[in-house]
């Protein structure tokens, strides 16, 4: 006969010797003792935690010819025959392999309706499920829902995210939880007596520890050393044959960090190079025993004993005292950055050297492990070369004033920040120089309060300027809208043209709103978009078409030729020019626009005065 793989030989032949699963066993063992198993189940976790084997022993307990039990007796014809992988009734699909829409519906799909050939029941195992394509679990959707009642489905996984939540609710889910140290220590125990080896306490421990909770490389494993070793297996023999680190290093290394020197340090990563071991496997073992020492210095003496076992504990409580809680966590996670540095650097001898320094300085509390930045000098003088001198990005703007009565227009200086808390056509009539030496937070809240109406319909047009300049396409748009109202911090735009609200208010609102902003020197006015007709149908309220803005060509030509004693400045502020008239000061004379019209047709007039109704209307030529 030949050999057969001691996973393969050692694999579990009852719900007994499932060991670590017993929250899973529990519960089929009842749901089969009671007859309430379900017809389709999920076992996920990872790798070599028994969920494929876990779906043969219930295949057997359902199938079994004294079933369905939970004890299937494995001798019948059906247990053996499903043991041997060979029953016709258990269908095992690699989905891996088998992953589109055409092998299920071929392996699955046409079959499930054809009664078993010799079993009870149809068992349908699929590994690793989470291969499947997406066309391929929508076709096993309704199967699974409502398979016929000769079908059991068993579904195994390691990934459970990249399943379907449709397929996930349609089954019962088990989670197979890894193995524990000593669960793994006393399973390669048990396969080393069978073998008809022996195995030193440590040797077992660095096999059970290097599978990392996987029952199935524990074994796997151990067959590895068998074939290294004479006969007996010490952590020598498990060393040389899988390149791990034996607990001698270890607690050498430890002795090495505590007392020794950084020489000796550098001293140990040499041996570890020349003794050919795999440095991305040696940081993994320093990273496990420093957990292990972590267990016990920080107190958690019962899980440590639970997991090490009495013995390994005893012999680590040495080490873990030299060490405070704390510099294990900084230790640890300087194993961490190291093995991520080993992974994308071919210099592993040297990042082996610092690390193995770095330990032994943070051991010794010569380092803190932590980044430390300059210290930054917090003298007077050092804060006020480092302070940035900003403004505001809304703080206002300074006030040009030009002098219209002089020949060449020259431009004065601001003389100091506008103060008035007045409205807007008060602050324009009263002199530019009579303001207060206030801070920029107490110009900026009196020009928020002072923002009105008119201050938005004078700034309107270059609004409309700034806009453009950055949306030529939206200009057209922009251009036909009208500021009809200033509720809050939101500006009223009317449009006559639907189509033209939509324009703005779908794609060219924030850009609309930054540049209002900009013009304005605020940061939270918006944009609300109306429709000229629902003003028009407002019953309680008239609105106003607002006046024309001011036109600040012709008021330069007509001061041209009149008499400048009535103009005596002119304002420029956020690109808006604005006059002040000597003999009006206070009020800006602005012609209002005539307020819209109701257009009046000529059949309209002919149903007033002659009454009736209009039934089909041309248009009037």
């Amino acid at each position: 006969m030949a050999y057969v793989a001691l996973y393969r030989k050692y694999r579990s032949s009852s719900f007994d010797e499932l060991m670590g699963q017993d929250a899973v066993t529990t519960t089929l063992r009842n749901s089969i003792a009671s007859g309430r198993f379900g017809h389709a189940y999920l076992f996920h976790g990872a790798r070599g935690c028994g969920k494929t084997s876990t779906a043969r022993l219930l295949a057997r307990a359902l199938n079994c010819e004294n079933g369905p039990t939970p004890n299937p007796c494995g001798e019948c014809k059906i247990c053996i025959a499903v043991r041997n992988g060979n029953c016709l009734d258990v269908i095992e699909m690699d989905a891996a392999s088998e992953t589109g829409i055409d092998d299920v519906r071929e392996k699955v799909i046409e079959n499930v309706q054809y009664a078993p050939a010799e079993a009870r029941f149809k068992v349908y195992i699929i590994d690793e499920v989470h291969d499947l394509s997406a066309k391929a679990f929508d076709a096993l959707l309704k199967t699974l829902e409502e398979p016929p009642a000769h079908v059991v489905f068993v579904l195994a996984t390691t990934e459970m995210h990249k399943v379907p939540i449709t397929i996930r609710s349609r089954c019962m889910c088990f989670q197979f939880r890894r193995g524990s140290l000593l669960d793994l220590s006393s399973a390669v125990q048990k396969v080393v007596t069978a073998e008809g080896y022996t195995a030193d306490p440590d040797a077992v421990q660095a096999i059970a520890r290097a599978a990392e909770g996987s029952w199935r490389d524990a074994l796997s494993i151990l067959e590895q050393v068998l074939a290294y070793s004479d006969g007996h297996v010490s952590s020598e023999t498990v060393r040389r044959a899988i390149g791990t680190v034996g607990d001698a290093d270890l607690e050498e290394a430890a002795v090495i960090f505590s007392t020794g020197s950084m020489g000796d340090a550098l001293e140990l990563a040499a041996r570890y190079v020349e003794s050919g071991v795999d440095i991305r496997q040696l940081i993994g073992a320093l990273q496990g025993f420093l957990r292990d020492m972590l267990l016990l210095s920080a107190g958690a003496n019962v899980t440590a004993e639970k997991e090490l076992g009495e013995e390994r504990v005893s012999r680590l409580k040495t080490h873990a005292a030299r060490f405070e809680p704390a510099i294990l966590l900084q230790m640890g996670i300087e194993l961490a950055a190291a093995e991520k540095d080993v992974r994308l650097s071919n210099y592993h001898r040297w990042i082996l050297e610092r690390t193995l320094a770095r330990l032994q300085s943070l051991a010794q509390g010569k380092v803190t492990g932590l980044a430390t930045s300059p210290s930054v000098s917090t003298s007077p003088a050092a804060q006020t070369v480092m302070r940035p001198q900003t403004r505001p990005s809304n703080s206002i703007k300074p006030v040009t004033r030009i002098d219209v009565n002089d020949e060449y227009a020259q431009v004065f200086p601001p003389e100091s920040p506008v103060t008035s808390e007045e409205n807007t056509t008060q602050r324009i009539a009263q002199p530019l120089n009579s303001g207060s030496q206030a801070g920029e937070t107490d110009e900026q809240s009196r020009f928020a309060a002072a923002v009105t109406l008119e201050v938005i319909q004078r700034a309107w047009p270059n609004i409309v300027k700034l806009f453009v300049s950055a949306s030529p396409r939206g200009g057209p748009f922009l251009k036909k809208a009208q500021v009809v109202g200033l509720e809050g911090n939101t500006v009223l735009l009317a449009f006559e043209l639907k189509f033209d609200l939509e324009q703005i208010q779908g794609k060219g609102k924030p850009l609309l709103e930054k540049k209002l902003n900009e013009a304005l020197h605020t940061s939270n006015y918006r944009i609300q978009c109306i429709q000229q007709d629902s003003l028009e149908t407002k019953a309680t309220a008239v609105v106003e078409v607002p006046a024309p803005l001011f036109n600040a060509h012709s008021a330069m030509d007509d001061a041209s030729n009149s008499d400048n004693s009535d103009i005596d400045l002119m304002s420029v502020e956020s690109g808006n020019i604005e006059f002040i008239s000597e003999s009006n000061k206070g009020v800006t004379d602005i012609e209002p626009s005539s307020v819209e019209r109701e257009e009046t047709s000529i059949l309209q007039e002919t149903l007033d005065i002659f009454g009736g109704e209009v039934v089909k209307s041309d248009p009037i030529q």
